[in-house]
């Protein structure tokens, strides 16, 4: 009898304590492991997407800001605002701007790549696109190059240079785009992110369009024309390291004869002759090895008193 007075009283009390709190945040699902950070939260969801990294605002896609919220485990992403009128969510400013990031220009959104070449290309504008440009099945005359555009995943740009999406985003967002904006026909160059990628400004249908190319494989872009890459000269960048090697030290103050000091690069290349060689001595030329100098310093007959070719009289 008592035991089930007891149990009684405690299915009251519980019922009154769960009627005090206000669960209705961690009921509402979208909640992780069930931390109740109440109503006026109720409209977030959890970030499956990825676009969280820190707490704050950040933006879910060109039009919408939400701020991020962290969770025991993962984020929780609330609807902050609908960018209004032509202002577009800008990450690096935290807030919508009328300053969009190069992605949600109005311009990006119109280019069309055009599949000229077989190849990998980055896209002019949205540093996170880029274009597979394969050959046509079967490869009949007259037809283009299949076309399929890929995106990079979030937070990461794509490499022309490696063709991969290895460009660590700040914010998710481009900072600059992939090419300078067109100022006239004709304008061309060499992406800064691969010299072996080069942009032409076209006219198509009265507007200024750019259409990036490429050049064939190990040719970089210089000087308006693709050209094979130089090769380099080892000897010469050998010399070059050796001359910076001198340069980087000095030569010590002679004490006894207070001459003023030397640099190595000074002795290195002086006419003075330093020390006095002994005859017939053979020195390595200083630029070629395959030379080497001689010097010959024959000793007059005064030096060797008692040699037959001296001036007095052996007998």
């Amino acid at each position: 009898m008592w035991f089930k007075i007891l149990f009684l009283s405690i299915f009251v009390i519980g019922c009154m304590v769960s009627s005090a709190i206000d669960l209705g945040g961690v009921i509402s699902g979208n909640r992780m492991a069930g931390v109740p950070l109440g109503r006026s939260l109720g409209n977030g969801e959890v970030d499956v997407e990825g676009i969280c990294r820190e707490s704050g605002m950040a933006c879910q896609n060109c039009t919408h800001a939400i701020t991020c919220v962290a969770l025991p485990v993962g984020w929780l992403k609330v609807p902050l605002q609908q960018c209004p009128g032509d202002q577009t969510c800008n990450a690096h400013l935290k807030k919508c701007s009328s300053e969009a990031v190069p992605e949600c220009d109005v311009v990006t959104q119109k280019y069309q790549h055009i599949c000229e070449q077989v190849g990998i290309f980055p896209d002019a504008f949205d540093c996170r696109k880029f274009h597979l440009c394969s050959p046509p099945e079967g490869l009949p005359d007259g037809r283009a190059a299949d076309h399929r555009v890929a995106l990079c995943p979030r937070h990461y740009g794509y490499d022309p240079k490696t063709a991969q999406c290895s460009i660590l985003l700040p914010n998710g967002q481009c900072t600059s785009r992939p090419i300078p904006p067109c100022s006239k026909v004709g304008q061309a160059g060499s992406l800064s992110t691969s010299p072996n990628h080069y942009y032409v400004c076209l006219s198509k249908q009265g507007a200024l369009t750019p259409q990036i190319f490429i050049c064939p494989h190990g040719w970089v872009f210089n000087d308006g024309f693709c050209r094979p890459k130089p090769e380099i000269d080892e000897k010469m960048v050998k010399f070059d390291e050796m001359i910076k090697d001198i340069e980087t030290t000095t030569v010590a103050v002679d004490t006894t004869t207070q001459k003023p000091t030397m640099s190595r690069i000074e002795a290195f290349f002086s006419t003075d002759k330093p020390v006095t060689y002994a005859a017939d001595t053979f020195l390595a030329d200083k630029f070629d090895l395959s030379n080497y100098e001689t010097i010959d310093e024959t000793p007059s007959a005064n030096d060797f008193p008692n040699s037959f070719e001296s001036d007095s009289d052996f007998w």
